[in-house]
């Protein structure tokens, strides 16, 4: 047992906190790039030419309401950029796959900043770390009530972080798309 190294040990577990929350900056830097890039997407559509850049537009939408509006964009851009049929019917469905994953990002985002984190101790060492989400949620089918609660290890972040690389190369691959191929004029 390595306890104050903090480091994941055998038998009694010690928990290394510091990567924990690491890992949290992690995600929330992460998820902060793909909102960006969705607002380079949503400007290169809106202002080609960039005569005004960036562009005002996009700027106080909620990150909800950029990912709609931006999916929105793309798909009345997507004709103008002249591809073959089954390459534009690709990037309809990915693109709206795209938005169902950063949809759900937004929403484990959000869950995991604001919530509280919990060390739980045991022989004076911390041995878990557990996010609780402080509002009270009402279970649809039951009608129970309960809060919404994860312990939280290095790898918890693993599958989120996944989603969010492969969400950012398709994000990339749209706008190289729309680099090459949108008209200048948006026309």
């Amino acid at each position: 047992m390595r306890g104050r190294e903090g480091e994941e040990t055998t038998g009694d577990v010690v928990i290394d906190e510091a990567l924990i929350y690491q890992r949290i900056g992690e995600f929330v830097v992460s998820f902060q790039w793909l909102e960006n890039k969705l607002r380079e997407i949503g400007w290169f559509i809106l202002e080609p030419n960039h005569k005004c850049w960036p562009p005002r537009d996009l700027r106080k939408l909620t990150n909800q309401e950029l990912i709609d509006k931006v999916h929105h964009l793309f798909l009345e851009a997507l004709p103008k950029c002249k591809l073959e049929k089954e390459q534009e019917n690709d990037f309809r469905t990915s693109f709206l796959e795209c938005v169902a994953v950063l949809h759900q990002l937004r929403d484990d985002r959000n869950r995991i900043l604001h919530s509280a984190f919990i060390e739980l101790k045991a022989g004076g060492e911390v041995v878990d770390l557990m996010r609780s989400d402080s509002r009270i949620k009402k279970d649809e089918e039951t009608g129970c009530n309960y809060y919404d609660q994860e312990i939280l290890k290095p790898k918890t972040f693993d599958n989120r972080m996944r989603k969010m690389g492969e969400a950012a190369i398709f994000l990339n691959q749209a706008y190289l798309q729309l680099i090459s191929r949108y008209p200048l004029d948006g026309t």
